[in-house]
């Protein structure tokens, strides 16, 4: 097995974990088993970790107050976080308590949370003859990783960083028991924006005319709060979007319409929109008469 990216990390990747016949199999499997559990269920995993990941990078990056809004805008000791962050999210995520030596504790057995959103990952001396939980994020093609491995000598690297810590050499991989696999998750929201249209609402001389502008220009499609506040830049960004003196005054007598998940769910399932969640708008400008005028009766569009 090569070393470069492409043969690590294959685009057609599969749910498949280690064989039975592995030495390691029975307690990875075991520890794979408690994960689940802890989760309320496999397709509860499954479904959430991927969103945690999501929201865990979506913190780091930190767009509301940061107004930053991609990975590689970050410094490097900011990146250096996102491996706490991971640690703190799955921790709480599956109400594990911390371990004895370890990040956290499995039924009984002592792990080492380890993130990376590059190629590999960094493990200290500490964590060699203990079980690794690997996590990864792949940003640009909103793919992620989730396994279990123990970590063995002959598994890593011969070279260490200045950190006197080693990687996971490509025949260590293989000894890797995948939960997740080159599983997708939630793209970054702003990379869902063509850079012309990122131009045109960061041009807005204000940020009530930045959030005009990103449901002006991006309709049809779930906002969230988080991306709301990013461009409102302030302790109340969602001021910016509200009437009396927010982008959807302006928006209301252009015909669009902002409808909210927590308060608008029946009129965003009667216009065929698609589903938001209590944190999540849409914006939508209708052209059928009947839609005009049950936006117009709501008070969502003059």
């Amino acid at each position: 097995m090569g070393t470069n990216e492409a043969s690590l990390f294959p685009e057609q990747a599969h749910l498949v974990g280690l064989s039975p016949d592995h030495p390691d199999y029975p307690l990875l499997k075991h520890l794979e088993t408690e994960i689940f559990k802890a989760a309320g269920g496999e397709t509860a995993f499954r479904r959430e970790i991927p969103l945690l990941l999501r929201q865990g990078l979506d913190e780091v990056i930190d767009s509301a107050r940061s107004k930053r809004f991609f990975l590689d805008e970050l410094e490097k000791t900011e990146k250096t976080y996102i491996g706490t962050k991971m640690e703190i999210l799955i921790r709480n995520y599956l109400s594990l308590d911390k371990g004895k030596k370890m990040d956290v504790l499995i039924d009984g057995t002592d792990v080492d949370i380890k993130n990376t959103v590059k190629n590999s990952w960094s493990i200290p001396r500490e964590a060699v003859g203990n079980v690794c939980l690997l996590v990864r994020e792949d940003e640009q093609k909103a793919r992620c990783w989730f396994g279990l491995t123990l970590i063995r000598p002959e598994n890593l690297n011969a070279g260490i960083n200045q950190d006197k810590k080693k990687t996971i050499s490509a025949e260590g991989r293989l000894h890797v028991h995948w939960i997740l696999e080159n599983e997708p998750y939630p793209e970054n929201f702003w990379q869902q924006i063509p850079v012309e249209m990122r131009i045109e609402i960061m041009g807005a001389k204000s940020p009530t005319k930045r959030v005009a502008a990103l449901c002006r220009l991006f309709q049809n499609q779930p906002i969230s709060r988080s991306h709301i506040l990013a461009l409102g830049h302030q302790k109340d960004g969602m001021k910016r979007l509200r009437k009396n003196g927010g982008a959807r005054d302006a928006l209301s007598r252009e015909g669009v319409a902002v409808l909210w998940g927590k308060n608008d769910r029946a009129l965003i399932m009667e216009m065929g929109l698609p589903a938001c969640s209590n944190d999540e708008f849409i914006s939508f400008k209708p052209t059928k008469p009947e839609d005009i005028q049950k936006l117009r009766a709501s008070g969502h569009i003059d």
